[in-house]
C-alpha cells in the first residue's frame, strides 16, 4: 500500500505557482527601466549625429593624437564608449540599487556596482583599441565587401569570446574546482556511456548550471553547493539538462547564430549607413562611412538591428533550453523532481511564473517557470509508448 501511494505521488502533477502582485509590480518597473536604458543608448549616437557634435569630437581627437589616424580612432572610441557607460549609469543605478531595495531584494555596494558597471566598459575599450582599426581598416580599403570580410573576420572573435571567457576568464573571479562527488560522478559517467562519449570535464563553482567552451575546451560548470539546493534527483536531472548543451552542441550553434547576425548587421550598416551619410552628411560633419566620427552611426544601426532580432534570438533560445529539458527527462525520467525544482524557482526572489508579452519578447532566454513545470508534468512518453525525441542520440532506459 505504503508502494503505491508513493508510486502516485511520483505521477502526481505538481501545481503550477502564479504571480504575485507584487511579482508584477516589479516585473513592470524593471521592463520600464530596461526599455529607458534601450532608448538612452540610441539617443547617445542620434545626439552625435545630428548635432555634429560627433565630427568635433573627431577633430579634437585629431588634435590630441597629434595626427595619427590610429590614436585618433582609439581615442575617438574610448571617449564615446565612456559616454555609453555614463549615459545609461542613472538607469542601471535605479534598477540595480534603487529598485532592488524598494523590494527587499539584496543591494550591490556603491563600490561594487561601479566596478561590475566599468569594468565592461575598460574591456571594451581595450577590445576597440585591438580590433577597430582592421575593421575601419576593411570598410576604406574594401568598401563594396568589407561587411562580408568583417563578418568572416569576426568568427574568430566570437570563438575566443566563446572559449575564453567563461574558460579561462570566468575562474578568476570564482573558484571552479573539479567535481569529486563519486556518486554524481558515477551518474554523469552513466549518462556519458549512454550517449557515446567519453569522459565529460565536469567542475564546480559559480552561481550557475551551464556548459561553456567549444571543441577541445566544452565542459559543464555546476552550481557551487549545488547538492545543498537540490535533491539527488534533481540534481541528476540538471546534469542530464545540461548534457544535451554538451552532447548535441549547442554552443557551435551559437557561434552560428552570431556570425548570422554579425553578416545580416555589418551589410545594413553598409547599405543604410552610406544613404544616411548620402543624406545627411552636412549634418553629420563626415562622408565617408570610415571616417572615425561615424562609428555613432555604426553603432546607431547595429543597435537598432538588436532590438529587432532580439525577440527571434530569444525565440531560439528558449526554443534549444526546452529541448534541454525534454533531453532531461528522456535521460534521467526524473519528472517530478524537476518540476518541482522549477517550482522552488518560483518562490524565490521576483521570480516571474509566467511572462507577459514584452517580457517573453525581449528579455528572456528560458521557458517561463509555468511551462517548464507544466512541459514536466505531462511530457513522458516512455510511459505511453511513444518514440522518444533523442532516442537515437542516447540510449534511453525504459522505466
Amino acid at each position: 500500500m505504503m508502494l503505491m501511494s508513493s508510486a502516485a505521488a511520483a505521477l502526481a502533477a505538481v501545481a503550477v505557482p502564479e504571480n504575485t502582485a507584487q511579482v508584477d509590480a516589479y516585473a513592470l518597473q524593471a521592463e520600464l527601466l530596461w526599455a529607458a536604458g534601450q532608448v538612452a543608448a540610441l539617443l547617445l549616437p542620434a545626439c552625435l549625429l545630428f548635432t555634429g557634435w560627433g565630427a568635433k569630437l573627431r577633430t579634437l581627437c585629431a588634435r590630441w593624437a597629434g595626427g595619427s589616424s590610429y590614436r585618433t580612432l582609439t581615442l575617438f572610441a574610448a571617449i564615446y564608449l565612456l559616454l555609453s557607460g555614463l549615459v545609461v549609469l542613472p538607469i542601471r543605478y535605479w534598477r540595480v540599487i534603487v529598485l532592488e531595495g524598494q523590494f527587499g531584494q539584496p543591494v550591490e555596494s556603491l563600490p561594487q556596482f561601479l566596478i561590475n558597471h566599468f569594468v565592461p566598459v575598460g574591456t571594451q575599450i581595450v577590445v576597440a583599441a585591438l580590433f577597430l582599426w582592421l575593421f575601419m581598416g576593411l570598410i576604406r580599403k574594401a568598401p563594396k565587401t568589407w561587411w562580408l570580410w568583417s563578418a568572416l573576420a569576426s568568427v574568430p572573435v566570437i570563438f575566443a569570446v566563446l572559449v575564453t571567457l567563461p574558460v579561462f576568464v570566468d575562474p578568476l573571479m570564482a573558484d571552479y574546482k573539479p567535481l569529486t562527488d563519486k556518486v554524481l560522478l558515477a551518474k554523469i559517467e552513466s549518462f556519458a556511456a549512454r550517449c557515446g562519449i567519453g569522459e565529460i570535464p565536469v567542475y564546480v563553482g559559480g552561481d550557475d548550471d551551464t556548459v561553456v567552451g567549444l571543441g577541445p575546451t566544452n565542459r559543464v560548470f555546476l552550481e557551487d553547493g549545488i547538492e545543498k539546493h537540490e535533491t539527488p534527483e534533481q540534481v541528476e536531472f540538471t546534469v542530464a539538462h545540461e548534457l544535451k548543451h554538451y552532447v548535441i552542441g549547442d554552443n557551435w550553434k551559437a557561434l552560428a547564430i552570431l556570425f548570422a547576425f554579425a553578416l545580416v548587421g555589418l551589410w545594413l550598416v553598409n547599405r543604410y549607413g552610406r544613404k544616411a551619410i548620402a543624406r545627411w552628411h552636412r549634418r553629420f560633419g563626415f562622408e565617408e562611412l570610415h571616417d572615425p566620427a561615424a562609428l555613432p552611426l555604426i553603432a546607431l544601426i547595429l543597435s537598432l538591428f538588436w532590438l529587432c532580432v532580439l525577440p527571434l534570438f530569444n525565440w531560439e533560445a528558449r526554443h534549444i533550453e526546452l529541448e534541454a529539458d525534454r533531453f532531461g527527462l528522456e535521460l534521467s525520467h526524473q519528472n517530478r523532481a524537476a518540476a518541482e525544482l522549477f517550482a522552488g524557482w518560483a518562490h524565490k526572489e521576483l521570480s516571474q511564473t509566467r511572462y507577459d508579452l514584452f517580457f517573453k519578447l525581449f528579455r528572456q532566454t528560458h521557458p517561463s517557470l509555468a511551462e517548464r513545470i507544466e512541459f514536466a508534468n505531462t511530457y513522458h512518453p516512455w510511459r505511453d509508448g511513444k518514440p522518444l525525441a533523442y532516442g537515437d542520440v542516447c540510449k534511453m532506459e525504459a522505466k
